[in-house]
């Protein structure tokens, strides 16, 4: 669902941007183009499709998004230097090359089977997470009864995916646990409407907590896709949620360069306020996530 998706706007976008023409004399609105479409490649470089290609098995999908990564810093350093054909041009280039990448892997069985058994993982140990406060709220005499229905329909998803994987069907598992995921979510906020949330987690390592902190983001990730998908963000909402989304997805990428040089501390304050981002989208979409 997530690269289906992915795909199509994909291809609509590219269409726009790349046939998309300034005025020649119009130095301000042609910077303003080929700055638009470079933030539009370094989001898709950086969404989990674009990840997937760049990390994968298959030789041609990490010389697409390779190249792309070329071509976008090529076009910024043009546009620096006030070469406007050559940085629309390496900007069209790598919108080409990281599109193509994205379109073949959802061609081609879109994630490789350890991707989605390990995007699998992570959406059911945030479902768990959501399950432990469902149950705390089930001991409220107010709210126990829909508590204990919210459970019962998280559990009957997660049961379902559960047997979708073991029979290989791992597509159709991630729906599931998905919509486990987003039910958990948009109903215990509901049930938790004018109630503080206080979460309190701890860990071993800021290693430890970073991980977590990834996993939050990608299930965030997860959810952004699916309200957007159902048509939440139509209109000029689209722009705002586009806004935090790109926004969140840079402060993830800044995270994971902090992570790799071992400033984990770091990496987890930099994850906390890139998540923060996806739930003001989440938020701006009308889903009460905390």
């Amino acid at each position: 669902m997530r690269l289906r998706w992915m795909a199509g706007f994909l291809s609509a976008v590219l269409a726009a941007a790349v046939g998309a023409q300034a005025p020649a004399d119009d130095a301000d609105q042609r910077r303003r183009l080929i700055e638009q479409k470079i933030r539009l490649v370094d989001i898709l470089i950086n969404s989990p499709a674009g990840r997937s290609a760049a990390e994968g098995h298959e030789a041609d999908f990490r010389a697409l998004i390779e190249q792309g990564h070329q071509a976008v810093d090529d076009a910024r350093k043009a546009l620096v230097d006030g070469r406007f054909d050559e940085a629309a041009k390496l900007a069209d280039d790598a919108l080409r090359s990281v599109s193509s990448a994205s379109r073949r892997m959802s061609q081609e069985g879109a994630l490789s089977e350890d991707a989605q058994r390990k995007n699998l993982r992570d959406l059911g140990d945030q479902v768990g997470m959501y399950r432990g406060s469902i149950e705390e709220l089930a001991k409220d005499p107010q709210k126990s009864a829909g508590a204990k229905a919210l459970l019962g329909r998280v559990d009957g998803l997660t049961a379902e995916s559960k047997q979708l994987a073991e029979a290989g069907r791992l597509g159709e598992a991630g729906k599931k646990m998905a919509e486990a995921y987003k039910i958990a979510v948009e109903e215990l906020s509901r049930l938790r409407a004018g109630q503080e949330v206080l979460l309190s987690l701890k860990f071993d390592t800021p290693a430890d907590e970073y991980a977590y902190e990834k996993k939050r983001f990608a299930s965030n990730e997860i959810m952004v896709d699916m309200m957007i998908a159902e048509g939440r963000a139509a209109g000029d909402k689209r722009r705002l949620v586009d806004g935090f989304v790109e926004a969140g997805r840079r402060l993830g990428t800044q995270a994971e360069e902090q992570a790799t040089a071992g400033r984990h501390a770091e990496a987890v304050k930099l994850m906390e306020q890139a998540s923060a981002q996806l739930v003001r989208a989440l938020q701006s979409m009308g889903v009460p996530v905390f």
